[in-house]
């Protein structure tokens, strides 16, 4: 830390003695010295300079310094430069800190005491801490990192962000690993091991190569100006930490999707608390200039505005080591990633625009962030219905944990002052009740000797074991009857001059024993009533609830029942009652004339033949007639011969179903309907090329299976009342009454898979 705040004196007060003048020169045939780029992040730009302006003059010569690199010189320190432009202008430039040079001072400086602070504060408070030490050198690693980027020493910048390269991503890794999976770090110790040795090899190399570097430097004067050649990048290091971060970002995100499911709640809320910091924090820097930077060679922001997420990763870091017991984070996350999205996407459109000067494209990019400010407000408002159920439900657990909380300490408060006026009101060293609460673990509350005596252990006690453990005058089992088991122990201690208890005091104990009966009853009676309140309003809570599912089924089959009336309506009144009217006028006709010919008879016997087979077609979604003249293979495979010539789908029948069972009403006809239900979906909505029916038993279950390789669909919406899936609700209806069950397994371009279960026994069908 010492070493540190010496380093950054040195540095700032460098910077602010020598502000980044930005300027790179090339010697030209005459050796004077002609710009070749200026920076506008430097005082050269401001003050006027541009490229192939000719320097005059750089003062004072004796001070002044270039930094020799890739063929071009860097001006790093220099007072006053004179400058002549291509015109024969000749003007004088001070380098002096203007604005922009202060702002970069004093908020780095600001910014590096607060991760130090934050890192010092956390450190002290428990020193002995592997986690807050690696807190304290993350904290450091950021704070170097802030220090280089708003410095105007580029080789020395250079020589420490290059070395922070290697141990930031390290310390980032150790800390989240040594906090998040302290309970499985064996897992990781070999993570840790490779990207310390990682850290270690590449700090040595870099010491030595910049050893060797410092040795083999050239210094030279030209024309009065000192020159140092170095063959170091200026970009090497930063294109180094960029790429590193990235990739500890990546590992992280696996890491913590891969073992998310092995926490429990409260693990599961510091990890998505602590992944959700990163990203947040670290996104804009990967995003705005780490990507950008590996890719084209130019960032799309600065990069002193992409690291000001360092700070509030920090305060975050803080507060999840401080607040250990926090609220469910699953609340509050899926707000937050939308926002943030949100935020980053306007922000990415807005930076796009103002690159772009066509009208057209503008006009696309405002389409754009209309169409992403609708999806962004549609999706907040979806999240915060669903996030007034959880907060609900959370409020609910809350209220209930809070009423047994306190009707806990209500009893422990009662006992207390039992215990103290029982003590009072006899001259002896303590009194101690144990009690079992409503989780049958032992409680213990005592007065005198015995209040400093530790928990009672969770066993099996009597009064034996108590005067063993406890030098007790008097112990006597609590319970309500005789014939109930014991709810606790009340003994005393010795009187303080070792006398034994006159009558008196013995009738003091006895009715003092009785009124610790009573109140421990009593608790116990209102725990009871409580468990039995709350079972009450929990069960009425759920019978509510399937009274509301019940009432929407009900309505859904009314629905279906309706779609199938009119269906058949329709049915009649299009097919047969047309034709029918069709015939009678031809036979009124007929009758009348009495002259036909061959073609209209041919119509006629058309006619007659199409009614015949739509009447046959009915017939047979109604009832097929084969149920009753063939078993269920041969009704089935007769099924799947016709659909399949009708739709042109490839299907395939394994039945392996040899059960009595099968050969009755209702399960035979229950598993044809549900068999073709199930077929007729794929033909209609799957656009399917392949259906693989299968009808097996296992043990006393008769197991059905309809795949196909569809278009699938989401489940999670198959029984809304707007999607209309009436034939699933039927079949799901039908299985439930017999006992059975009705799985559903379908994702979107990955087909679908259904599963039923019916018992075959006439007892299991029956319950």
């Amino acid at each position: 830390m010492l070493c540190f705040i010496l380093t950054a004196t040195y540095i700032h007060i460098s910077s602010f003695m020598n502000p980044y003048i930005g300027l790179s020169l090339t010697p030209n045939a005459s050796n004077s010295w002609v710009v070749h780029d200026v920076d506008p992040q430097g005082l050269a730009y401001t003050s006027g300079i541009r490229s192939g302006d000719t320097i005059i003059s750089l003062e004072p010569k004796r001070e002044v310094q270039l930094l020799h690199q890739k063929g071009v010189f860097l001006v790093t320190e220099a007072y006053t430069i004179g400058v002549e432009t291509s015109r024969g202008q000749a003007s004088e430039h001070t380098m002096k800190p203007g604005p922009r040079e202060w702002f970069n001072i004093g908020f780095s400086s600001i910014v590096e005491l607060l991760l130090l602070l934050t890192g010092t504060y956390a450190f002290f408070n428990q020193p002995g801490s592997r986690v807050m030490r690696l807190f304290y050198l993350l904290n450091l690693s950021m704070a170097i990192c802030i220090l280089t980027i708003y410095t105007s020493q580029l080789p020395l910048s250079n020589y420490i962000l290059a070395f922070c390269a290697a141990w930031l991503p390290y310390c980032l890794t150790a800390f989240y690993v040594s906090f998040v999976f302290r309970t499985r770090l064996h897992r990781f110790r070999w993570l840790l091991i490779i990207s310390r040795c990682i850290a270690v090899a590449y700090s040595t190399g870099l010491a030595f190569l910049y050893i060797k570097q410092w040795m083999m430097t050239d210094v030279q004067f030209n024309q009065g100006i000192t020159t140092v050649s170095t063959p170091v990048a200026p970009s090497g290091p930063t294109n180094l930490l960029n790429f590193i971060l990235c990739a500890t970002l990546l590992i992280l995100i696996w890491m913590t999707w891969v073992y998310r499911k092995s926490y429990n709640r409260k693990e599961q809320n510091q990890l998505l608390l602590m992944l959700t910091g990163i990203l947040v924090s670290l996104i804009p820097f990967i995003i705005c200039f780490a990507i950008p930077t590996l890719l084209q060679g130019e960032p799309l922001l600065p990069v002193e505005y992409t690291l000001i997420g360092f700070l509030p990763l920090s305060w975050m870091f803080t507060y999840v080591l401080v607040q250990r017991s926090m609220l469910d984070f699953k609340l509050v996350m899926p707000r937050l990633m939308i926002h943030g999205l949100y935020a980053l996407i306007v922000f990415l459109l807005f930076l796009a625009a103002s690159h772009l000067h066509s009208l057209i494209h503008i006009s696309l990019l405002f389409v754009s962030f209309l169409l992403i400010t609708w999806v962004y407000q549609y999706t907040l408002t979806r999240s915060r219905k669903k996030n007034k159920l959880n907060k609900d439900w959370l409020e609910h657990q809350q209220l209930r944990l809070t009423v047994r909380m306190a009707e806990q300490q209500n009893m422990r408060d009662m006992i207390h002052v039992f215990t103290e006026m029982f003590h009072k009101m006899l001259d002896i060293e303590g009194v101690i009740v144990i009690w079992i609460d409503d989780k049958h673990r032992y409680s213990q509350e005592g007065t005198g000797i015995f209040t400093s005596i530790q928990n009672i252990d969770n066993q099996a006690l009597d009064i034996e074991v108590l005067r063993q453990k406890v030098d007790l005058a008097q112990v006597w089992e609590l319970s309500g009857e005789p014939t109930t088991e014991t709810i606790g122990f009340l003994g005393i201690g010795h009187k303080k001059n070792r006398t034994l208890f006159s009558a008196e005091e013995q009738d003091i104990i006895d009715k003092g024993r009785l009124e610790a009966i009573r109140m421990l009853v009593n608790g116990r009676l209102l725990s009871d009533l409580q468990k039995r309140y709350e079972y009450r309003v929990d069960q009425t809570a759920l019978h509510e609830h399937q009274i509301r599912r019940h009432r929407q089924f009900n309505d859904i089959m009314m629905e279906s029942q309706q779609a199938e009336r009119m269906k058949t309506s329709y049915f009649l009144h299009d097919q047969l009652l047309q034709n029918l009217i069709f015939l009678s006028r031809d036979l009124e006709e007929l009758h009348d004339t009495g002259e036909t010919h061959k073609d209209q008879t041919a119509v006629w016997l058309e006619c007659l033949y199409a009614s015949q087979r739509d009447i046959r077609q009915l017939c047979d979604d109604l009832y097929p007639h084969i149920m009753d003249r063939s078993d269920l293979e041969e009704a089935l495979q007769w099924l799947i011969r016709t659909l399949q010539m009708q739709s042109g789908i490839r299907m395939e029948l394994n039945y392996n179903a040899l059960s009595e069972e099968l050969k009755h009403e209702p399960l035979k006809s229950t598993v044809f309907r549900t068999i073709r239900e199930l077929i007729m979906n794929v033909m209609k909505h799957a656009q399917a090329s392949f259906c693989y029916i299968q009808v097996h038993t296992r043990d006393t279950d008769l197991i059905l299976q309809v795949e196909d390789d569809g278009l699938g669909f989401n489940v999670h919406t198959t029984f809304d009342t707007a999607t209309g899936h009436f034939g699933l609700i039927s079949i799901q209806s039908s299985i439930q009454h017999l006992g059975g069950e009705f799985t559903i397994h379908s994702s979107l371009g990955k087909g679908t898979s259904i599963n039923i279960r019916l018992p075959l026994t006439k007892g299991a069908t029956e319950q």
